[in-house]
C-alpha cells in the first residue's frame, strides 16, 4: 500500500484532533446527560490528545518502514478502526444524546471515515488484512486508547504544574 495513502490518515487524525483540542472542553464543561470520567483540565486533555497523535505518528511511521511486521500492521489498522468506532460511539451518540455538537463529528465523517475507511477496504482487497483481523485489532487498540487516556490524564496533573 502506498505511504502517501497511510500518510492521509495522519492528517485527517490530525485535524480531527484539533477540532478536539479547540472546542471539546468548553462542550464539556457544560452540564451533561453523560457523565463518563472525572472532571479534566484543559492541559490534562491536551496532553492525552497530544499522546494519542504522538501514538497515531509513531505506528504510521513504524508500519510505513516494516509492512510487513504483523504487529505493526495490526497496530495501525486497529487503530483505523478505533477511531472509526470514536466517531459513531463518542461524537455521534454524544450530538445525538445531548443534542448538541460534540466536537470532532464533523471532521470524524468528512475526514477520518472517508480516509480511514478507503484504506482499510483497500487493506482488505490487497489481501494486507482480514476481516476478523481488523475486527480483533480494532478492539485491542481501542481497548489501549481506552485505558492510556485516563492514565495521560493523571501524568498530565502532575507533569504540567505551570
Amino acid at each position: 500500500m502506498s505511504p502517501s495513502l497511510l500518510l492521509l490518515f495522519l492528517f485527517a487524525f490530525l485535524i480531527h484532533n484539533v477540532e478536539e483540542g479547540i472546542w471539546l472542553m468548553r462542550a464539556s464543561a457544560q452540564q451533561s446527560k453523560i457523565n463518563t470520567h472525572q472532571h479534566t483540565s484543559q492541559d490534562q486533555f491536551l496532553f492525552a490528545v497530544i499522546f494519542v497523535t504522538a501514538v497515531a505518528l509513531l505506528i504510521t511511521a513504524l508500519y510505513i518502514f516494516y509492512p510487513n511486521q504483523w504487529l505493526l500492521k495490526y497496530a495501525f489498522f486497529g487503530y483505523l478502526g478505533a477511531m472509526i468506532l470514536n466517531i459513531f460511539l463518542v461524537h455521534l451518540s454524544s450530538t445525538i444524546i445531548e443534542r448538541r455538537y460534540s466536537p470532532g463529528l464533523m471532521t470524524g465523517f468528512l475526514a477520518l471515515l472517508p480516509v480511514n475507511g478507503m484504506i482499510i477496504i483497500r487493506g482488505f482487497h490487497l489481501g494486507i488484512v482480514s476481516f476478523v483481523g481488523m475486527l480483533a485489532a480494532t478492539i485491542v487498540m481501542s481497548v489501549v486508547l481506552l485505558l492510556f487516556i485516563p492514565i495521560m490524564f493523571k501524568i498530565a496533573a502532575k507533569l504540567i504544574t505551570y
